[in-house]
């Protein structure tokens, strides 16, 4: 009987050894070289611990995980879906310039609108045709740029810019309703004038930010620019920026693109079923 006892005893002892071998082998299976067992991502782990320490990597996706630790270096947030709008306006053009003017906008992949007159759009049909080409609008500045021909008669006004809408027709096919007055809207305006151009159907386009660019040397106009973007971008308004199609201008336009670009705005492109902004006339519209 002892002897019994004694033999199933140890067969008992065999089968408990053999299953505790099989557990620890199977367990053993499931990692992998590094010791990390297998359904359970390294990077993972990584991320639940940031997660906890920081709530907002959580909601982050892969991609934005890199920007987003970037800009906790920097102690600002990134806000890729905030769009600041910019127009970019050259008037008096084509000229000489206009066609250097035209690849610094190539090469920030940046957008304008140019106002141009009738005989300057006669001399140069090539250029004009490179600014519709190149994805540009283009608008009308008159004819004589003369304040005392322009503006003397509402119909004097209404006739310069039906000329330069029949030439710009001409050269490119495109019919334009977009007008930049001489000088801009106010004082020489009177309502009267407006109520003519308004009822042939223009849209009449002033600006917000004045580059004087045709009176700093150098890249002093860039300066100017960006002190008027970051007064009206603070007050939520979208810059709309008078340049000219000069040599000056063209030389250092790449200055303010690369401040553009680098704080973020997108250029567009004045089109006519956009809400015109004008001067506010203060009873000086005589």
């Amino acid at each position: 009987m002892n002897k019994l006892k004694l033999f199933i005893f140890l067969v008992c002892l065999v089968i408990c050894s053999a299953c505790h071998s099989e557990i620890d082998h199977n367990h053993v299976g499931l990692k992998g070289k590094d010791g990390v067992v297998k359904g359970q991502n390294p990077e993972s782990e990584a991320d639940n611990k940031a997660s906890k320490a920081n709530p907002k990597y959580r909601d982050l996706q892969e991609s934005q995980k890199t920007e987003f630790e970037m800009s906790q270096e920097n102690n600002e947030l990134v806000s890729p879906n905030i769009e600041k709008t910019v127009y970019l306006t050259f008037d008096d053009g084509p000229t000489s310039a206009t066609t250097d003017i035209l690849d610094t906008l190539h090469q920030f992949n940046a957008k304008a609108t140019f106002f141009m007159l009738e005989p300057s759009m006669r001399e140069l049909p090539k250029v004009v045709d490179k600014i519709v080409e190149e994805g540009h609008a283009v608008g009308l500045h008159g004819v004589t740029h003369d304040k005392n021909q322009f503006y003397q008669s509402a119909q004097s006004a209404l006739e310069e810019m039906t000329t330069a809408q029949k030439t710009l027709l001409d050269i490119t096919g495109i019919r334009s309703n977009l007008i930049r007055t001489p000088y801009g809207s106010v004082p020489y305006l009177s309502e009267s004038y407006r109520q003519v151009l308004d009822s042939n159907g223009f849209k009449l386009w002033d600006w917000n930010v004045d580059s004087s660019d045709w009176s700093l040397s150098n890249d002093e106009y860039v300066d100017t620019v960006i002190s008027q973007i970051e007064e009206l971008v603070n007050a939520g308004v979208a810059p709309i920026i008078l340049m000219h199609d000069i040599p000056n201008t063209a030389s250092h336009l790449s200055i303010l693109l690369t401040y553009l670009s680098k704080h973020g705005f997108q250029t567009k492109i004045i089109e006519e079923n956009l809400q015109p902004y004008n001067f506010n006339c203060y009873q000086r519209c005589h």
